[in-house]
């Protein structure tokens, strides 16, 4: 792929440790968000070394909650303890359909919940709503 950094205009980062996950968002942000140059890290650890050494912080994080090492929820405590990190949408992307997880994430300061979907037309509706949210 040819990438002219030109045109980037979003920075994205993608935190799940599920490299069909990856796939499958990056596949969809690709169409939703062409301009966007996509990130992938794969647990909260790496994550957190990753926007600590960032020249520019992402315009939105896609995190997931279930992973090893340091968890979603972990992951999203440090970062809004961050005085820099903190001003970052944080955007939960699990497989948990839980309303009281939800709660809890939002509490944290998650900007946005949402649950993995099955269909990839589904997907490119998430990222749709987050793009609308958090890109404009």
């Amino acid at each position: 792929m040819d990438l002219n950094l030109n045109n980037i205009i979003y920075y994205i980062l993608i935190v799940d440790d599920d490299s069909d996950d990856h796939y499958f968002l990056r596949t969809a942000l690709n169409r939703v968000v062409p301009q966007a140059l996509i990130e992938s890290v794969y647990d909260g650890e790496e994550a957190l070394e990753y926007l600590n050494s960032c020249t520019f912080m992402p315009n939105v994080i896609f995190l997931d909650l279930n992973m090893a090492k340091i968890s979603g929820r972990e992951t999203i405590k440090i970062i809004k303890k961050n005085e820099i990190l903190s001003k970052v949408p944080v955007v939960i992307f699990t497989t948990s359909k839980d309303e009281d997880e939800k709660a809890e994430m939002l509490a944290l300061g998650a900007a946005g919940f949402y649950s993995k979907p099955n269909q990839i037309e589904d997907l490119i509706s998430v990222v749709e709503d987050v793009k609308d949210k958090y890109l404009s």
